[in-house]
């Protein structure tokens, strides 16, 4: 459980707070209506009217206490609320829903006497739930930690009741949440000697957790790697009988629990709640019960629980427990039953007691805020706002529901209602002097703050806040001076006032000691760490170490479970060359948090400094088993262990013989560089991290060279770190010029023919979760530049298994053993530079490349994006209320009916984008930030067609895409390179493959050019291989046109009907469909005359042309008339016939010999066209020579030409046909014969007289 923070929280420029309105009861209609129209003045004097009514003060006393959240000090909201509990015969429902607002809590820490004595009273109250008891508690502890009463504290949090006694292990793999549904056998293992395997592939074990937080919430942040974990407590609750009992937990992360083995409680989504969350009925045995705890975060945060047991009244039960196993016997029968919160049950009645009545729905939604269910709150404010858009405190507390979400979109656009809607009121306010302040508005921000303080007066300390910033910003050190001394007297717990005093006291009055004082008494008077750790810091530049070691100890003594606290102050004694003390503090780290590969490579480096040699061995050996990728630990190690440098066991390249050797521009006439030295040296090491240094020497012999290379990025992942070691020009007299470099960015200055580039560097990999320990790779031996030599060395561990392919060539390695590694050594030398050839396919396709990899097979790679993509696609609040709203009223559709309308919905609706800092490269957005953002990429759109699928019942998948323009054998071992997703759904036993990504395409259909795109399917019911992308179920690309020609001297006039479906329909869509009616006259004129210059366009017809539209065909009518297009010859008319896809000889240029295959998916996007042509010939006119049929046909291409004449009506039916978009080198002289009788036939001439 983390605290949120409010809006009157003292340096907030932003105030988010958790509260929602009352709606009347009958009797107070104006007070209530006047309160929804923000008219607070008239709802305030109206609801002061009431307070002498009984059947209406207690409203009319919460109606006041949510008014003054508004816009008065929190306490008097306070002051109103405790007023309603005094006189309230059930108050506990309405505690827990205004709990975290200013009418109860304006903020988690420090209390007035008023506070602290109310919540004294709360907590003493039986008549309440053992609930509101233990939240009463838990407030009261809070206070006095806050102020650093830590006795008083453990006082109060004892008495919410907690089970504290654990042994906790952990943690395994749940990055995109994929670990939440996995079978562990920490299940069927309580005994303390049990083993398991973390997600690192290291041994751990059951471990005691002695100290857990002042609050006693059991908290992995502290214990474990949290980020993308799941990981368990278990506890052995000792019963004197048999006993039904209630679990009432609170967590941090999703959460499952078991007792005695038997699952009793699963909740999927991370939430970030309170205690007594989530209630469930159990049964004791008498004797010892195990409790288990799986608690799991990936896009949380925060991971933590806290557990009680309690009666049905929610008061803790008298049992005792223990973190050491103990015998239990296992239940089989019993039927756990799930205990709403009790607040969330009574208000869930009153809305069924009075329908109408808004009270009851915002206290709900208010209590589910409480328990971060966001869906559900935000389904009763939204609609409720249907009928008060304009509510500042239903917009409030929308605003809040947002920021739990992370939903950033949804947030700015409530936060804009707010300021346009309520323009006075102090959030808009608030909120209009942040976007000010940001746009670097000061003046209008001065005129926001001024208008604040006229208003507001009780905002001092924000007012105060925003006066230093503005006069910081204006570079007015007097004004920033003047504010910080009023203002640190009148907030002296205002750490950001404490931190200005400080500054003055020491730079502008230059009385160290002061300024000290002034730090010291801030520190000892509140639980601030961080604070705590800037004072250290200060002792510590200043040279004395003894008080800066001693803040730290005195802060491990207040929180000894912070291990972070206890790394810092190891690091200091480090620093300080205090080895004990240092390892010390170090093993508590250990002790606390043994998983943390950083703690075990500090004793390493402890006990190598302290020449405890053996020591440290053991401690680096044990940080590479729990994070492979510690390169600093590897170097360490093997130092210690008097191993080579692994690098030395490569040849070193010797620069400055490759120069001397270089060859002369003459010796290549048609290249513009050569390269004389390209190679990778990978190493993969014991635990399967692996690093690489790469070389490039590069000579430049022509200008077109130095553009060439005149600037040049290194290629790398986001999981890579990069070392540039060298960067430099060469020059032909020896002298070095470094690059400039940016991030990976390289310029070359002053660059001349005859220079050598000379670049190296290094790439560390730091692959995760379930990639950790796992490499692929490849090396192009052969591409657009000659080689001199080109060479790729791997020195892997012996124990590392891997395979490697060439896409065409194959070059034998040379293999060495060397100590505990084998070295591969695969060199090429005079490669020549592949030569551009038409319609040659992608490089990938062409060159010889070496393929790598230690991924075992395909299947796991499909697992492990089944895991990130699956898990991602659960569906969430706007999933369903989007698919609610698409099928309302239908419910007769069928299963490719709904397909196809979800379909229409993202394409309509999504915009495609991919930008880094919006999207993974990896992990899908949720679907819930696709659909409020109205953008996503490939993953993203296909991950919420799958939601969405699912959510309407229908079984889908995603499917990894490695797109036909990237190379059709670049995947011939398992790997992550793929660059595209789509879905995949099987109705039927069919499979129908779903391209999301363009919002033009019709439905089941896709662009030509990704035929043949190599694919995996991420589907755990089917055998994981990739294949090529052809679905047979995917609708044709195809056209067709019915041409009528009239002839008029040497002009055509031409009527053309036409259809496209498909991808055709696409190109249309996209090309013209949001084009006015004269811009379409003008672009398809500028297409016709690129063929005929001389063209008048009459007519211009589309329908379906639009973008949303849902048909898959587009229908065109065009008229036009060519103009002099006949030649007059010997008293005859030639002319050749207007094929709208007249191939040309120009479309492909074939020289003999040729070394590469032909990709006709440069030259045809279609796979069927028909075209009729009509010629109305002029009266006594005919052909000289009739025309001829053409039948043409391989296992490529079927083409056609058919004529029939009846009259004076020349009919012409041109079919073409793609079977194959590609042909190989071994077949293109053949196939350049079968196209030119194609070119042929399209370009003959008729000759009429």
């Amino acid at each position: 459980m983390t605290a949120p923070s409010f809006r009157r929280a003292a340096l907030s420029l932003l105030f988010s707070v958790s509260c929602g309105s009352l709606f009347a009861q009958t009797t107070m209609p104006k007070a209530w209506q006047a309160f929804f129209e923000n008219n607070r003045d008239q709802a305030r004097t109206l609801f002061t009217q009431e307070l002498n009514q009984p059947a209406t003060a207690g409203d009319a006393l919460l109606g006041l206490s949510m008014l003054a959240q508004l816009d008065r000090p929190s306490a008097e909201a306070f002051s109103y609320f405790q007023k309603f509990y005094a006189q309230s015969k059930d108050p506990q429902p309405f505690i827990y829903a205004f709990w975290d607002t200013p009418s109860i809590n304006a903020d988690f820490r420090k209390k007035s006497p008023a506070q602290l004595a109310f919540l004294q009273n709360v907590a003493q109250n039986k008549n309440l739930d053992g609930t509101i008891n233990a939240m009463a508690n838990a407030m009261i502890g809070n206070h006095y930690q806050a102020i650093k009463q830590y006795e008083k504290a453990d006082e109060a949090f004892k008495n919410i009741g907690s089970v504290d006694n654990w042994t906790i292990t952990g943690e395994f793999d749940n990055i995109s949440t994929s670990g939440f549904d996995r079978t562990y056998n920490v299940l069927t293992h309580p005994e303390p000697s049990a083993e398991f395997v973390n997600k690192r592939g290291a041994k751990i074990g059951w471990r005691n957790v002695p100290p857990i937080r002042h609050d006693k919430w059991v908290d992995f942040t502290y214990y474990n790697n949290s980020s993308n974990s799941i990981v368990f407590g278990q506890s052995f609750v000792k019963a004197d009988n048999d006993t039904e009992a209630q679990l009432r937990i609170g967590v941090s992360g999703s959460v499952k629990v078991w007792v005695n083995d038997e699952l009793l409680l699963a909740v999927p989504e991370e939430r970030n709640n309170d205690l007594d969350t989530y209630i469930q009925s159990i049964k004791l045995n008498k004797g010892y019960n195990r409790i288990l705890v799986q608690v799991g975060a990936s896009y949380i945060e925060s991971l933590n629980f806290l557990v009680r047991l309690t009666d049905q009244n929610g008061h803790v039960l008298p049992l005792t427990s223990t973190a050491q196993a103990q015998p239990y016997t296992k239940e089989v029968n019993y039927v756990s039953k799930n205990t709403e919160t009790p607040s969330i049950a009574y208000f869930k009645a009153e809305m069924k007691k009075a329908p109408d009545n808004l009270l009851p729905q915002i206290l709900l939604a208010q209590s589910y805020l409480r328990n971060d269910q966001t869906f559900e709150a935000r389904h009763l404010i939204e609609g409720i706002r249907k009928k008060y858009p304009n509510n500042t405190y239903l917009n409030i507390l929308l605003l809040n529901v947002f920021n739990r979400e992370d939903n950033r979109t949804g947030a700015e656009t409530i936060k804009e209602t707010i300021k346009n809607t309520d323009p006075k009121c102090s959030e808009a306010l608030m909120l209009k002097y942040a976007e000010l302040y940001e746009q670097k508005n000061y003046d209008k921000a001065a005129e926001v703050v001024k208008e604040i303080e006229a208003t507001y007066p009780e905002q001092q300390e924000f007012i105060y806040s925003c006066k230093i910033n503005l006069a910081s910003a204006n570079k007015n050190q007097e004004e920033v001076v003047r504010l910080g001394e009023e203002a640190y007297p009148k907030f002296p717990d205002n750490k950001t006032f404490v931190g200005l005093e400080y500054a003055i006291q020491k730079q502008l009055r230059n009385d160290q000691p002061k300024a000290l004082s002034i730090l010291k008494k801030y520190v000892e008077n509140n639980d601030d760490y961080p604070s705590a750790k800037d004072l250290a810091d200060i002792y510590f530049t200043n040279g004395d170490n003894i008080s800066g070691n001693k803040v730290l100890v005195q802060e491990v003594t207040n929180e000894p479970y912070a291990t972070g606290i206890f790394a810092s102050l190891g690091k200091k004694y480090y620093d300080q060359q205090q080895y004990g003390k240092a390892e010390e503090a170090y093993l508590k780290c250990m002790d606390l948090a043994p998983t943390r590969s950083a703690y075990s490579a500090s004793l390493g480096k402890i006990d190598e400094m302290s020449n405890k040699k053996e020591q440290a061995i053991g401690h680096y050996q044990r940080a590479l088993e729990l994070d492979p990728n510690d390169y600093e630990s590897i170097h360490s190690l093997r130092k210690l262990q008097n191993k080579k440098d692994v690098y030395s066991y490569f040849e070193e390249p010797n620069i400055d013989a490759l120069i001397r050797n270089a060859p002369k521009a003459s010796d290549y006439p048609d290249d513009n560089s050569v390269i004389l030295n390209e190679e990778v040296q990978k190493v993969v090491y014991e635990h399967g991290g692996s690093e690489e240094r790469k070389y490039l020497t590069v000579k430049i012999l022509t200008q077109k060279g130095i553009e060439s290379w005149k600037e040049y990025s290194i290629d790398y992942d986001s999981w890579q770190d990069l070392t540039f070691e060298t960067a430099e020009v060469i020059k032909a007299n020896g002298n070095k010029v470094p690059a400039e470099r940016n991030e990976n960015n390289l310029v070359f200055t002053n660059l001349e023919a005859g220079d050598v580039i000379n670049i190296r560097y290094k790439l560390d990999n730091y692959s995760k979760a379930k990639l950790s320990g796992y490499f692929w790779d490849d090396f192009y031996f052969s591409h657009g530049r000659p080689y001199i030599t080109s060479k790729y060395s791997l020195l892997i561990a012996k124990n590392q298994k891997f395979n490697y392919k060439f896409s065409q060539k194959p070059i034998e390695p040379v293999k060495t053993s060397a100590d505990e590694f084998d070295l591969y050594v695969w060199k090429n030398t005079k490669q020549e530079s592949l030569q551009y050839e038409d319609k040659m396919p992608t490089i990938e396709d062409v060159a010889n490349i070496l393929y790598l990899t230690n991924i075992p097979d395909w299947k796991f790679i499909a697992d492990w994006y089944n895991d990130i993509g699956a898990s991602k696609a659960r569906t969430d609040y706007e999933v369903k209320e989007v698919v609610a709203d698409l099928f309302k009223g239908k419910a007769n559709l069928t299963p490719m009916q709904k397909v196809e309308q979800i379909y229409n919905y993202i394409t309509g609706n999504i915009s495609y984008s991919s930008v880094s800092f919006r999207q993974s490269g990896i992990i899908p957005q949720n679907p819930s930030t696709v659909l409020n953002t109205r953008i996503g990429d490939c993953k993203d759109v296909s991950t919420l067609f799958v939601a969405m699928c699912k959510e309407a019942g229908i079984k889908a998948n995603l499917v990894l895409v490695k797109t036909r323009d990237n190379g059709m054998l670049s995947m011939p071992l398992p790997s992550i390179n793929f660059n595209h997703c789509m879905a995949k759904v099987n109705m039927d036993n069919k499979d129908y493959y779903i391209e999301l990504t363009s919002q033009y395409l019709p439905f089941r259909t896709m662009y030509n050019g990704q035929i043949n795109s190599t694919i995996l399917d991420i589907d755990p019911s089917a055998t994981a291989v990739t294949k090529y992308l052809n679905p047979t179920t995917r609708y044709g690309n195809d056209i067709k046109r019915s041409t009528t020609i009239t002839l008029a001297d040497k002009n055509m006039v031409i009527n053309e009907r036409t259809y496209q479906t498909g991808a055709m329909a696409a190109y249309q869509r996209e090309k013209y469909g949001e084009l006015s009616q004269k811009d379409r006259m003008k672009k398809i004129k500028e297409a016709i005359a690129s063929s005929y210059p001389d063209v008048e366009v009459n007519k211009l017809d589309y329908r379906n042309v639009e973008r949303t539209n849902p048909n898959d065909t587009v229908y065109v009518t065009l008229d036009y008339q060519l103009n002099n297009v006949a030649k007059a010859i010997g008293g005859m008319s030639i002319f050749s016939l207007p094929w709208s896809s007249k191939i040309s000889a120009n479309d492909l240029q074939v020289s003999m010999p040729r070394t590469s295959g032909i990709n006709l998916d440069d030259m045809f996007y279609l796979d069927n066209e028909t075209e009729v042509i009509t010629v109305n010939l002029p009266a006594g006119k005919k052909l000289v020579e009739a025309v001829a049929p053409v039948a043409l046909s391989n296992d490529v291409i079927e083409y056609s030409l058919t004529p029939k004449q009846v009259g004076n009506k020349l009919m012409l039916t041109r079919t073409f046909k793609l079977k194959k978009d590609y042909v190989p080198v071994e077949k293109v002289a053949e196939f350049n014969t079968f196209f030119k009788k194609m070119v042929e036939a399209d370009n003959k001439e008729l000759a009429m007289r």
